[in-house]
């Protein structure tokens, strides 16, 4: 009896543990603001590290932990490689790259930083954003564009994995 009780404990246990540890839907939020400025497109990834982590893990990176001490010296590779696959991007009917600038962790938040260099205005975006969809079901990517004081937003998800836009 008491084995089955000890057990039991530590099944539920176990469960509580891993929902702590899991959030309860699947998004990533990124924004791409025009800085006429710099002549260039400011992009910021808003995305949960575990599902990044999940994502980006590979046979030869099985241990990967965003935030750890023993942290992958080429996670930065990882995640812009990961990047490039799932998030394509054309201005004006031009396909764009994005160029990495860094990354920042903020408790389970990691924010990645990127940028579209050489836009000095634009009237069309295309965007095909499909990270983490083979990995989640719920996946919703969300884009939001802003053109000085104009914002319009892009939804992907695993029925629509790409969208586009016009501005004045």
């Amino acid at each position: 009896m008491l084995k089955i009780l000890i057990t039991r404990t530590s099944l539920i246990g176990s469960l509580l543990i891993g929902i702590a540890w899991a959030h309860p839907f699947h998004v990533s939020i990124t924004t791409f603001k025009l800085n006429m400025k710099s002549n260039s497109v400011e992009v910021t990834m808003k995305i949960f590290a575990n599902d990044l982590e999940k994502a980006i893990r590979t046979p030869s990176h099985p241990d990967i932990r965003i935030g750890s001490k023993n942290i992958t010296k080429n996670l930065d590779s990882l995640i812009i490689q990961y990047l490039h696959k799932h998030v394509q991007v054309s201005i004006d009917e031009k396909e764009r790259k994005l160029e990495w600038i860094g990354k920042e962790l903020e408790n389970e938040i990691i924010w990645c930083y990127l940028e579209i260099k050489n836009v000095k205005n634009f009237a069309n975006i295309w965007v095909q954003n499909s990270i983490f969809l083979l990995e989640f079901d719920d996946q919703l990517n969300i884009s939001h564009f802003q053109k000085e004081n104009q914002i319009e937003t892009i939804m992907n998800h695993k029925d629509k994995r790409s969208g586009s836009l016009s501005f004045k």
